[in-house]
């Protein structure tokens, strides 16, 4: 008698049941995107029942809320331990890295993530009021902030709906660092322009 081959149902265990769907879901999301997901297909993945899923997640909604939750405090962990250790002049750098990093894993679901966007630039106030030697509540911490938000908002979406083209080569770092600098050169041409030599 032959051995029995072992299945996907047999690769899960109830305990973890929840874990597993929001771990395929991220998956699927990145593969096939948000409007292919579905819960019968994630429990078709792992070899559970539909109704087994929904003990958990009562829809295909409260699944991706929840996977936004996971997104959200991703983020939060990694610009609280990462971008607010780094030295003052590397703040900024390093939140963009972060926060194009974190865009593209979650893409696929922009809707459900906007207090993941707002604590984004909570965080990113407080750098810019850093960098600033000012507290966070001064008008130029807001105008600094704001405009710091656009370009990051601006390249993130520039480069994950590929309209910017770079060499398949250049990191996501060295673009940043190159349209920071491009700042940097426009500024001070405009510094120069309204005080002349």
């Amino acid at each position: 008698m032959s051995a029995q081959q072992p299945n996907s149902r047999q690769n899960y265990h109830v305990g973890n049941l929840a874990e597993q769907l929001l771990s395929s879901a991220r998956t699927m999301l990145e593969e096939v995107g948000a409007a292919k997901l579905s819960m019968r297909a994630l429990c078709s993945a792992l070899g559970v029942t539909p109704t087994a899923a929904y003990h958990h997640f009562t829809n295909r909604a409260e699944l991706l809320a929840q996977l936004a939750t996971q997104g959200y405090l991703e983020l939060a962990e990694e610009l609280n331990e990462k971008a607010v250790a780094l030295p003052v002049e590397e703040k900024i750098r390093g939140f963009c890295l972060i926060y194009l990093n974190f865009a593209r894993r979650f893409e696929q679901m922009p809707e459900h993530l906007l207090n993941a966007r707002q604590f984004a630039f909570s965080r990113l106030e407080l750098m810019v009021a850093d960098l600033l030697k000012q507290t966070p509540d001064r008008p130029d911490v807001r105008s600094a902030a704001l405009a710091s938000w656009s370009y990051i908002h601006g390249l993130t979406s520039l480069l994950l709906h590929e309209v910017l083209q770079r060499p398949a080569e250049m990191s996501d770092q060295r673009i940043i660092e190159r349209t920071l600098a491009g700042f940097e050169i426009l500024f001070k041409a405009y510094a120069a322009s309204i005080n002349p030599a």
